[in-house]
Parts: C-alpha cells; sequence; structure tokens
C-alpha cells in the first residue's frame, strides 16, 4: 500500500537507523577485536552483552511473527486473489531449498574439507572447550541478569507460529474488520517500534561478540577448520552470483545493486549473527522497492522459515565436513540419505545465533552414521558462519520481489528508482 499515508514517514523512521547504525557497527567491531586483543581475561565476559541482546530480540520477534502472519493471512481470507501467491511462494522455497541442499553436498563431496583430518571425537573435545558454555545464559563467569530467563530465547523452530496464526488469520478475513484485527494491527505497529529502537544498542552487541570472540578463539585450535570456512563461503558467494543471479536475471533486477542497496541490514546481521534483527527494516526496504506491503506481511515470515539456502547450504556441507572428518564412506547413496533427511530436519530452522547448529545437531542424530560428539568439532567456529545468514536475508529479499512480480503488484517504476541512487 504505497499511496497509505504514513508510509514514507515509516521509510524515513527505517532509513535513519540504517545510516546512523553503519558507522556505529564497524567502529564497535573495531574497539571489541582490539579489546579482545588486548585484555582477553576481561573481554571474555562481553559475549553476556550480546547474549543479552538477542534474549531480548527474541522476545519482541515471536509476537511479532505473529502479528505478520495473523495480518497477511487475514488479507489472504480476505481476497482470494492472493491465494496465488501460497501456491507460487511453496514452489519457489522448496524449489531453493532443494537447490542449496544439493549445492552444500556436492561441493563437500568434490572439495573434501574434511579430509586427513583427526578424529572427530578427539577434535571436537578440545575445539568446543572455549565455547562451552554459549547459549546457556553463563559466560566465563558473568550471568543473564534474572529477569531476561523469563523472556523466551530465540527458538529453532517457528513452525507452532505459524500453525497457530494461519488459522486464526483465515478465519477472521473471512468477516468484517474485527477488534481482534484491529488489536493485532496495533501490536504489530507497536511491536516495530520497539524493535527499532532495540536495533539502537546493535554496537553494544556487535563490540561483545567481536571481544569474546577475539578473547577465545586461538588460531592454533582453529587450523583444522580453516578449509571449512573457505570452503562454506565460497560455496555461498557462488550460490548467490549464480542461482540468485540467475533468478535476478530473469527478472530484470540489477543483483549486485540489489545488494548493495541492503549492505546496512547485510552488516547488522553480520555483526549480531541474527537475521531476525533485519525483519522490520527489510521489510521497509522491499517496500520502497515496489513490493506492497500486504505482499511483504505474508511472504517474509513464511520465507524466514522455509526460505534459508544459506542455512540449507551450511548444513550440508557441514554433514559431509564431519562424515569425512570421522572417516565415514560417502558415496551417491549415503549423500540422498543426507539430502531426504536434511530436507525435512531443517524446515522451521530461523537463521538466529545457534539455530543452524541446533539444526545441524538435530540432523546429524537422524542419520546415525556420524559418532555422537562430531558437532562439538564446529562449535568454536560456528559464530563465523556469517556467510549462511547473509546468503539467507539476500534470499528472503529477493523471494519477496520474485513473489511481487509474479503476483503482478510489484512497481516496476520504485524498483528502478530505488535502484539507481543510494538508499
Amino acid at each position: 500500500m504505497r499511496g497509505a499515508p504514513g508510509a514514507a514517514g515509516r521509510g524515513a523512521v527505517a532509513r535513519l537507523p540504517g545510516r546512523l547504525a553503519f558507522l556505529p557497527l564497524l567502529l564497535a567491531i573495531g574497539a571489541g577485536l582490539a579489546f579482545g586483543l588486548a585484555a582477553p581475561a576481561a573481554a571474555a565476559h562481553m559475549h553476556v552483552l550480546t547474549e543479552a541482546f538477542i534474549r531480548v530480540l527474541g522476545w519482541l520477534m515471536c509476537p511479532l511473527i505473529f502479528c505478520m502472519l495473523v495480518d497477511g493471512a487475514a488479507a489472504l481470507g480476505r481476497n482470494r486473489g492472493l491465494g496465488r501467491i501460497g501456491l507460487a511462494m511453496l514452489g519457489y522455497f522448496g524449489a531453493m531449498s532443494l537447490l542449496s541442499m544439493v549445492a552444500g553436498l556436492l561441493a563437500g563431496w568434490v572439495l573434501e574439507p574434511g579430509i586427513g583430518m583427526a578424529s572427530a571425537s578427539a577434535g571436537g573435545a578440545a575445539l568446543a572447550q572455549p565455547g562451552a558454555g554459549t547459549g546457556a545464559g553463563v559466560v566465563a563467569g558473568y550471568a543473564l541478569p534474572h529477569w531476561m530467563h523469563l523472556l523466551p530465547p530465540l527458538q529453532a523452530n517457528n513452525l507452532v507460529v505459524l500453525a497457530l496464526a494461519l488459522p486464526l488469520g483465515l478465519v477472521a478475513g473471512t468477516r468484517a474488520r474485527t477488534p481482534f484485527l484491529g488489536a493485532v494491527d496495533r501490536a504489530r505497529n507497536i511491536l516495530l517500534a520497539a524493535v527499532r529502537i532495540v536495533l539502537w544498542l546493535s554496537p553494544l552487541a556487535a563490540f561483545g561478540a567481536m571481544a569474546s570472540a577475539a578473547a577465545r578463539a586461538g588460531l592454533a585450535s582453529l587450523l583444522p577448520l580453516l578449509r571449512f570456512i573457505f570452503a562454506i563461503n565460497l560455496v555461498s558467494v557462488l550460490f548467490v552470483f549464480v542461482v540468485y543471479g540467475g533468478v535476478a536475471r530473469l527478472i530484470r533486477l540489477p543483483l549486485l545493486r540489489f545488494i548493495a542497496f541492503l549492505r546496512d541490514e547485510l552488516v547488522l546481521v553480520a555483526v549480531t549473527g541474527a537475521s531476525l534483527a533485519v525483519l522490520a527494516p527489510l521489510s521497509d526496504k522491499l517496500e520502497r522497492l515496489g513490493c506492497p506491503r500486504r505482499l511483504t506481511d505474508i511472504v517474509l515470515p513464511f520465507s524466514y522459515s522455509l526460505n534459508l539456502a544459506g542455512t540449507y547450504l551450511y548444513i550440508a556441507m557441514a554433514l559431509v565436513f564431519l562424515a569425512e572428518a570421522s572417516a565415514v564412506p560417502l558415496g551417491w547413496h549415503e549423500l540422498a540419505v543426507m539430502l531426504g533427511v536434511g530436507l525435512l530436519s531443517t524446515k522451521g530452522a530461523v537463521g538466529v545465533a545457534g539455530s543452524a547448529l541446533a539444526t545441524l545437531a538435530t540432523t546429524a542424530a537422524l542419520l546415525h552414521v556420524l559418532p555422537a560428539d562430531s558437532v562439538a568439532m564446529l562449535v568454536a567456529i560456528d559464530k563465523t558462519m556469517k556467510c549462511r545468514l547473509l546468503t539467507n536475508v539476500l534470499g528472503h529479499g529477493l523471494a519477496c520481489i520474485v513473489l511481487a512480480l509474479r503476483d503482478g503488484s510489484l512497481d516496476r517504476d520504485a524498483l528502478r528508482s530505488a535502484l539507481a541512487v543510494r538508499p
């Protein structure tokens, strides 16, 4: 609803934090790195800043996604023409999931990043030590404030939220405007404003994450994993430019300009390790690109659960890496089993800190071919896997543009205007 009153105001609000946050985020990264190297004992405690930021963000994002889904489902119920979006959306997400999983498995099989590594159990125990306790709320003797344990953390699966919100929205959409939908809309606006306020604290989260990482990560312990880090980043870049680039070419979208347009959101995701942190500003940016709000409110929440190409790439390559490091023989049959199990277990995995590792551990357990402790090998480097989150965010934005074009609601003039100038 590009002509709706206040739309320009919302865009301005979204642009202001992005512009002002870019430089502080970079300064926070540099300060965190220097502090971590100069005073590692003290810097190891700083991870609590990131932990608190993610916990508060998680408390806000769960109800925000619920409200967006209810509102979007109600629009589907009112306008049967929007039902076409659902089928196209599921088809597109399914194709991207399959492509990314296949690409990750084949890349790991060809590049063989885990060949020649030490025993998974021995290496895993050693490498897990620097990250011990991460995510449990206690870091190097420092604990989160007690009240924060009352806030629900971000979960690795939000399909329960989807299942609850969709029928409520569809039923409400079949009736005239109800007080329930009015309350949902007001709650959505309040939560969006709250998220933007929390995002002003992202430099503190970036400082804490970088200081803690610099204090904990020893080069000697990470050397055996550098090949895997290089491989997953290389494959992610290739996936973006080959697969996303192919889709962008089909819809006549300049991919490099699109990436530059989302640079503030990509930087924020890279330093916080939470792609949900950019849900609100990404929605505003997509509206400026010509995607109607009614469509992004439907597509984005589903995309954050079902369209995670970067996460699927990472999990697929990690499974092959762990199998090679554990000396488990891999052939076409084993790869096919990994593909099937991976496609099922990764659905609904949200791109936030720790979710990919949890999903990877679940997938490895379901396969019954990898040592139980092999996933611990990746704990020390899990937070460096920013490529998966960046790939996810680009995929979310591209999906909205593709589906808006498919729906016939994409404003091409707005798209050309937005990409012709600096956002």
